[in-house]
């Protein structure tokens, strides 16, 4: 993680006449900022419109300076150098008298070693000092200070109430990993929110807490804490087995510091294979949250917009991380249109280096079911970790499908020939095996009878699967992917 008091370092070794920083935490700021400057032995003042301008060492304003024009006319004139502190001056930054104080005070700066930082919650400079400031953000708080500040607060808590907190310690990583990142502030009140409300450390904090993170965001990602785990999908045995070995790692990769994250995969199939379950079902086996880009929602007629609405998607991924990033039926996404005017190139570049750059613990899974419309730079070795194929489930698989929505649907699978079903239902999908189940109950409902075998049968037998409809698809897809690709089961 950055180190704030680093780049404040090196932002003041460069002289930059302006910084700007946006943040809700103030007071964090402030302290960091102040031992930066007695590390420098550096001046530092700071203004407010309620105290005025006065030094951090003392507490009253100087006379006069709690309009910001005076307080800028007082630093133009003084001989003192330092870190002048301006907080929350943005509605100020619209009148014209200070906007050239500031770059009088600006110009002057190689000659005066006075530099002007502004400090707000959202800040945007005018255009004519733009150019002449640099921006330096404050990282949330590292795993180091979760973890002591849940020591702080459980201390806290076993003192007040006299009561041991229940935990669940595979749950520990995981509540770091999500409380990393955010503010001290906020990661101490969602921790002591979490232990008043049950006395517990489990899950149900974990949801909360990634709910928490996603209110905070403004973008095309849909948040789903997804309730199916990979011991509820049929079938996709070699996959299981490929997450499986990367589960450990990805929740606590201080357990191979050595080993590189896990990245992301991309599964490509059939129509109604279980993509869409099993990116579900990793999010919920992983126990993070289910970030779903919609690349609809990125669109903007304006140009660059819909570059800008992306990076800002993957910054919020990054701050919800982890989790894992579906990006579902990714060619509709990137595919080119008549009036496209490059916006899918300048969203595929984008995305590209995203995938290549990106140090958050973010799981990227897309699922694709046109491999003719994915560009050739998305299936180079090294952008997902793997590219697997969902193909339709054989017999056996087919019957342990039956089997699952069976029990979903409180009808016991015992009471069913699985096999025969399962032989019936030749070519179908798992979604197709579904919506069968689904046909057979509306059917026993108007007979006003139970479900049957009898039902099941008829509503197979009068269902032409997609793997017939588009059979020649089908084939065009299984062919290319027998030699590319790694099977799923």
């Amino acid at each position: 993680m950055r180190d704030f008091g680093k780049d404040l370092d090196a932002l003041l070794d460069a002289r930059f006449p302006i910084l700007v920083s946006e943040t809700h935490e103030e007071p964090r700021l402030l302290t960091l900022i102040g031992a930066v400057c007695n590390a420098r032995n550096l001046p530092l003042f700071v203004w407010s419109h309620a105290d005025g301008l006065r030094r951090s060492t003392e507490t009253g304003g100087l006379y006069n300076t709690a309009d910001l024009t005076d307080a800028l006319k007082h630093v133009d004139g003084t001989p003192q150098n330092g870190l002048y502190l301006f907080l929350d001056a943005h509605p100020f930054l619209d009148n014209p008298l200070n906007v050239r104080l500031i770059r009088e005070i600006a110009f002057d700066h190689y000659h005066k070693d006075r530099t002007l930082m502004f400090v707000s919650h959202a800040l945007e400079l005018p255009a004519e000092l733009g150019r002449m400031a640099a921006r330096l953000s404050l990282p949330g708080i590292d795993a180091d200070r979760v973890r002591a500040l849940l020591k702080e607060e459980l201390d806290r808590w076993q003192r007040e109430s006299r009561q041991s907190l229940k935990i669940s310690r595979d749950l520990l990583p995981l509540l770091v990993q999500q409380l990393a990142g955010l503010g001290e502030d906020e990661a101490r009140r969602l921790i002591r929110q979490s232990i008043q409300t049950d006395g517990e450390l489990d899950l149900q904090d974990l949801r909360r807490i990634a709910r928490f993170k996603q209110a905070q965001q403004a973008s095309a990602l849909d948040l789903e804490i997804a309730d199916v785990t990979l011991d509820q999908v049929g079938g996709f045995a070699r996959l299981k087995t490929w997450i499986g070995q990367r589960q450990a790692v990805f929740q606590n990769p201080a357990l191979a510091p050595n080993l590189p994250a896990p990245k992301g995969i991309l599964l490509l199939g059939v129509q109604g294979a279980g993509k869409s379950l099993v990116a579900k079902a990793i999010a919920g086996s992983w126990k993070v949250p289910l970030l779903r880009l919609d690349f609809g929602a990125l669109y903007n007629k304006y140009v660059g917009e819909t570059e800008k609405n992306l990076r800002r998607a993957l910054a919020d991924a990054g701050r919800m991380a982890p989790c894992v990033l579906w990006m579902d039926e990714i060619e509709k996404g990137l595919a080119a249109g008549e009036s496209d005017d490059g916006v899918s190139q300048r969203i595929l570049g984008t995305l590209l280096t995203w995938m290549s750059e990106r140090e958050a613990p973010v799981f990227a899974l897309a699922t694709a079911n046109d491999v003719s419309k994915l560009p050739p730079e998305l299936l180079r070795k090294g952008r997902f970790d793997e590219i697997f194929f969902v193909d339709l489930p054989n017999q056996a698989i087919r019957a342990t499908i039956f089997g699952i929505h069976l029990g979903k649907r409180g009808l016991p699978p015992q009471g069913f020939r699985l096999d025969a079903l399962a032989k019936d239902s030749e070519g179908f999908s798992g979604a197709e095996i579904e919506q069968a189940i689904v046909a057979a109950q509306y059917a026993a409902l108007a007979d006003n009878v139970a479900v049957s075998e009898q039902h099941l049968a008829r509503e197979i037998a009068q269902t032409r699967p997609l793997s017939v409809i588009r059979a020649e698809d089908f084939q065009r897809l299984r062919g290319w992917a027998t030699q590319r690709c790694v099977m799923v089961d």
